[in-house]
């Protein structure tokens, strides 16, 4: 064999450990991509069952706020109602104390008897006319 034979030989020799040294390094890479590709399928794994417990707990509080509507509009039904008769019945008992006062009128205000200082009769007149 001659030198160039041997020296073109020694070449392609060093050129095929480069290419050995270089395939061992993406095959390196590549495990890596796949077990990094791994972690990231755990990872939207993990990431799906917190969206669907998100769900659950978003339809959850859906149906708790609609029940709470639900009450909460009864309520104001009743209140109303209630505020209504309250109305009816404060309109009433004005009428019924204008009608009273009407036939107590004619005396003047000099005739009537004053109630003691302190009784209840006072501090009911007393609340009567704050009530005005």
């Amino acid at each position: 064999m001659s030198l160039a034979a041997f020296l073109f030989e020694a070449l392609i020799g060093i050129l095929l450990v480069g290419a050995a040294v270089m395939c061992w390094r993406v095959d390196r890479r590549l495990k890596a991509l796949r077990d990094g590709q791994d972690g990231l399928k755990e990872t939207v794994s993990a990431l799906n069952d917190a969206v669907d417990r998100a769900r659950a707990g978003l339809a959850a509080l859906d149906r708790a706020s609609r029940e709470s509507g639900e009450v909460l509009e009864q309520r104001t039904r009743e209140a109303r109602a209630l505020a209504d008769e309250l109305r009816l019945l404060t309109g009433a008992g004005e009428t019924r104390l204008d009608r009273f006062e009407r036939t107590r009128r004619p005396q003047a205000a000099s005739e009537l008897p004053r109630p003691r200082e302190g009784s209840p009769a006072a501090r009911e007149r007393e609340h009567l006319k704050t009530l005005r």
